[in-house]
């Protein structure tokens, strides 16, 4: 126990060196993923057969897929271009899509959807599913608010939790 009185004490100086606030016995950074995170969770989803590319910014961010019926996450995602990645990727097929890979039946996932053509996918995405997207522009920040909502929201065919 004494050993790691020892190293927590000179973690935290560590991190004061580096700047980090303290809020309530947590980092200033945990404090910023979680608020920025839950700013992404509390938008209003939005209908995915109106939107165009310029709907999007091309600017990095975070983005959701969650389902109409029940707003069940079922992907998460991050990109430094959302334009390029949510528009031209997920949505037109355009560009590498692990999610439209997975919908297609290409990848295991925990879950199996009737569509077998991308021609069906591109109608069962706008008929079944809502987007959010959220602007991050750091890019540390980005991966931490990725990583931390797939671990809480466990969406079925984000590919780092698709096996597990």
């Amino acid at each position: 126990m004494k050993n790691y009185d020892r190293t927590e004490k000179k973690e935290n100086e560590r991190l004061y060196e580096l700047g980090v606030m303290w809020n309530e016995d947590r980092p200033q950074w945990k404090l910023q993923v979680e608020q920025t995170a839950d700013a992404l969770i509390q938008q209003t989803p939005v209908e995915i057969k109106p939107l165009t590319r310029f709907d999007f910014p091309k600017k990095g961010g975070v983005y959701a897929f969650t389902t109409v019926e029940d707003d069940k996450c079922i992907y998460v995602g991050k990109s430094g271009d959302l334009r390029d990645r949510v528009f031209n990727a997920h949505l037109t097929g355009k560009g590498r899509s692990s999610r439209r890979g997975a919908l297609l039946g290409r990848k295991k996932t925990r879950d199996q959807t009737p569509v077998t053509t991308e021609d069906d996918l591109d109608d069962y995405i706008e008929q079944h599913y809502r987007l959010r997207f959220y602007i991050i522009e750091d890019i540390t920040l980005r991966g931490c608010i990725e990583d931390y909502l797939n671990a809480l929201l466990k969406p079925i065919y984000s590919v780092s939790l698709s096996k597990k």
